[in-house]
C-alpha cells in the first residue's frame, strides 16, 4: 500500500517552515524599506514652512515741509507744503487749509 502523498518527512516539513520564515522575513524587511521611505518624503515635506506672499503696501510719499513767518503778526512755523495759507487783513486771524486739486 501507498501512503497519501501530502505526508511530509520530517525533514522536509522543517526545510519548508525555515524557507517561510525566510520569505515573510524579505517581505517584511521590503515592507519597512518602503514605509522608510515614505516618512523620510513626509517629514520633508513638513519640514518645509510656507513662506508669506508679499503683499503690495503702497510706499507713503513723505511730507516736505515749508516755513511760515508773518512779519506782521510775529509768527513762525512749519507748514506741509500741499496745504496753503490764508492771512487775514481784517483781523489776527490765519487759515491753514490744503491746496485745492486743480481741474
Amino acid at each position: 500500500m501507498r501512503e497519501s502523498s501530502l505526508i511530509f518527512k520530517p525533514k522536509t516539513l522543517v526545510l519548508i517552515v525555515i524557507l517561510l520564515l525566510i520569505l515573510f522575513f524579505i517581505l517584511g524587511v521590503r515592507y519597512g524599506q518602503k514605509v522608510e521611505k515614505a516618512n523620510k518624503v513626509i517629514d520633508f515635506i513638513l519640514s518645509i514652512t510656507p513662506t508669506p506672499k508679499p503683499t503690495n503696501t503702497p510706499t507713503p510719499t513723505p511730507l516736505i515741509f515749508e516755513d511760515y513767518k508773518s512779519k506782521r503778526w510775529g509768527l513762525r512755523f512749519k507748514y506741509p507744503k500741499n496745504f496753503e495759507i490764508k492771512e487775514s487783513t481784517n483781523s489776527p486771524e490765519i487759515l491753514i487749509a490744503p491746496k485745492e486739486a486743480s481741474r
